[in-house]
């Protein structure tokens, strides 16, 4: 794992006109391109007479097409038990995905439906009813047991993100961090999070979406319920409470009083799947290893493209959650 995050280097060169041209081509639609920040990716929205219709995604350079084709077959099981999610558009001739760029240089292009709503993270931390947080957690329990049963070859891969990989991945990039205090913080919850190292073998295992931060959940426009889950690049087989464990980090960013609010997210959640006695042990420890990855990352990634802010948007408040649960007893 001596290059994690290199996918920040290779996010596809395209510009709104390149883009535009790939998608009037394969897919014959013709539209007003907005670009959107991803990651690893280069998205842009779709308006078609003023209103937003498709996503157009160009993948990275070093993207499997086989995990592609592991996206659109989790959306599919999604959308079937109702999960709002976006999905595959095919092209002209019926493909899902079509190779862009030189041959030196290949990218993949794909269309996704468009979704409504805001993001999460347009609405305030003290802005978010409970009814939002509840509803938050019952799209991702919902989520967990749509993909109860679900597999897929390309789920089972080395990912910085996995769970299960996250104590090797702050061990490796926790040196980017050199602020003292943050040094002191995030050695404390190293020691803290080793024991997961063991339980996870006690915990259900499955495909998950990994990924449900305020950028990826939109909230309906009465900010009462969630209206679309985005993005599955970040789906792997791990252990299934993380799904749970990564929504409520993130609804709890920014909050003054984040536990109940990850109380709130729990709650939701478990109307669609109850957790098991192994797996409420340890929730908020999951919690605190998603928030200590993403500080670790966050330190790094500013590295390799300091003039992003995108890869870096949570990383304050990450911080200062981080501190507040330190303060809450070991389960």
């Amino acid at each position: 794992m001596t290059e994690l995050v290199g996918a920040v280097l290779t996010r596809p060169s395209v510009d709104a006109a390149a883009a535009s041209a790939i998608l009037d081509g394969p897919w014959g639609i013709a539209g007003e391109l907005r670009s959107l920040p991803s990651e690893r990716d280069r998205n842009f929205s779709v308006a078609i007479d003023g209103v937003e219709r498709f996503v157009l995604k160009i993948s990275n350079g070093n993207e499997d097409p086989a995990f592609l084709d592991l996206q659109h077959r989790a959306m599919e099981r999604l959308a079937a038990a109702g999960v709002p999610c976006q999905l595959p558009v095919p092209s002209r001739d019926g493909r899902e995905v079509v190779e862009t760029g030189s041959p030196a240089a290949p990218n993949l292009a794909r269309v996704l439906t468009w979704l409504p709503g805001r993001p999460l993270a347009t609405i305030p931390p003290a802005e978010r009813s409970a009814a939002l947080l509840h509803d938050l957690g019952r799209v991702m329990g919902r989520t967990a047991a749509a993909l109860d049963g679900f597999d897929h070859p390309a789920a089972h891969r080395d990912f910085q993100w996995s769970a299960e990989q996250d104590l090797v991945v702050i061990a490796a990039h926790a040196p980017a961090v050199t602020d003292p205090d943050r040094v002191a913080l995030l050695d404390g919850w190293q020691s803290r999070l080793a024991p997961l190292a063991d339980a996870f073998a006690t915990l259900r295992h499955g495909v998950i979406h990994n990924d449900a931060n305020d950028h990826n959940v939109l909230a309906a426009d009465d900010g009462q319920a969630i209206s679309g889950l985005l993005d599955l690049g970040d789906a792997v087989w791990s252990v299934v409470v993380n799904e749970l464990a990564v929504a409520a980090a993130y609804a709890a960013l920014g909050s003054d009083d984040p536990l109940p609010v990850i109380e709130q997210v729990r709650a939701g959640f478990e109307t669609a799947l109850p957790l098991t006695a192994p797996e409420a042990t340890v929730l908020l420890e999951l919690v605190a290893l998603r928030l200590a990855t993403s500080v670790a990352l966050s330190a790094h990634q500013s590295r390799l493209a300091p003039d992003d802010p995108y890869l870096t948007v949570s990383e304050q408040p990450a911080w200062a959650l981080l501190a507040r649960l330190a303060k809450e007893p070991r389960p």
